[in-house]
């Protein structure tokens, strides 16, 4: 029986993600709210479970549509498979059929797998065969690489001093707040600054971001997630992962006219020692291809994904 996200047991579908997925992917149920049901680009009915007649999850698909209402994306027709799991290939099939039938009469033409705003994926995991199979199957093509990278903070010890001329790193404040608003509609006004600034609102905090100041402005900013956060998004999803102290670190950017002064990488060393301070061991760094700058302090590969896409 194929339903809608209306009728679904969350805590069915959790534990369904949860088997079918390693234990490096499992996700609690804040997490699955905040990436699906509770979030503006939910597409309810798109997004579908199949259930036997004794009300067993066999199978569920959620979709999202393009966050272009939020914020400038590359190809503003797009929807996302934001997450699927599944018992049998047999049921995920009809399933996924139908969900693409739905988004066809919706004038979609181009289906991205994860990549949405608030998504569990920045690409098909390479580490799921089970997963790429299907995908592949149904068409899906996968390029590129793109990767999560982690270490432990206990011994972290920067590569280089940070600056202290003219430049001063520390957590932002509320008082900092027009000052930060005008460095993303300057530098990120994308993607970046809808994900930023929602936190801030969600969390009724700054303390989740460490900003660069030169010359009376903020030149450059790490956001920064641990235990304390109270709405994890972005490589925070792996947090059953990290274990107990986890932290995040992303993203993360410097404004263009300070470039080449090496304050990216003193940004980047402000906001682990922040979280070093915080008491965060192992620390995530997620959907990045920068593995020789995060390199240079101490950061290996631990997900590695591809970008996936299907014309429906």
């Amino acid at each position: 029986m194929i339903t809608d996200w209306r009728e679904a047991d969350l805590s069915k579908v959790l534990d369904l993600w949860n088997s079918f997925y390693p234990e490096r992917y499992h996700i609690d149920m804040d997490i699955l709210r905040i990436n699906t049901v509770d979030h503006p680009t939910f597409d309810w009915g798109a997004s579908l479970l199949d259930l036997d007649f004794e009300g067993m999850l066999r199978a569920f698909v959620a979709i999202k549509r393009s966050p272009c209402k939020f914020h400038k994306v590359a190809d503003a027709d797009a929807m996302h498979l934001s997450a699927l799991a599944f018992t049998d290939p047999l049921q995920m099939v009809d399933l996924f059929g139908e969900s693409k039938r739905i988004m066809r009469q919706r004038g979609t033409s181009t289906l991205l797998f994860g990549m949405d705003s608030r998504h569990f994926w920045p690409g098909v995991p390479t580490d799921k065969p089970r997963l790429r199979d299907f995908l592949m199957v149904e068409g899906f093509s996968l390029s590129g690489e793109y990767f999560d990278l982690e270490r432990d903070l206990t011994d972290y010890t920067p590569p280089k001093e940070l600056p202290t001329d003219d430049v001063e790193f520390r957590v932002a404040t509320e008082e900092d707040h027009e000052l930060i608003v005008k460095f993303f509609e300057r530098e990120f006004p994308g993607r970046w600054k809808y994900d930023i600034l929602t936190k801030i609102e969600k969390e009724g905090t700054y303390n989740g971001i460490v900003i660069l100041l030169h010359k009376g402005g903020v030149h450059g900013f790490a956001s920064l997630q641990d235990v304390n956060s109270k709405y994890p998004i972005a490589g925070a999803v792996w947090r059953n992962s990290l274990g107990p102290n986890w932290g995040t670190l992303g993203p993360i950017g410097v404004s263009q006219k300070v470039r080449g002064h090496g304050w990216g990488g003193a940004m980047l060393s402000a906001g682990l020692l922040e979280l070093q301070r915080r008491g965060t061991k192992r620390c995530l760094i997620d959907w990045t291809t920068l593995d020789e700058f995060y390199g240079k302090h101490g950061f290996e590969k631990t997900r590695i994904y591809q970008a996936g896409r299907l014309q429906i």
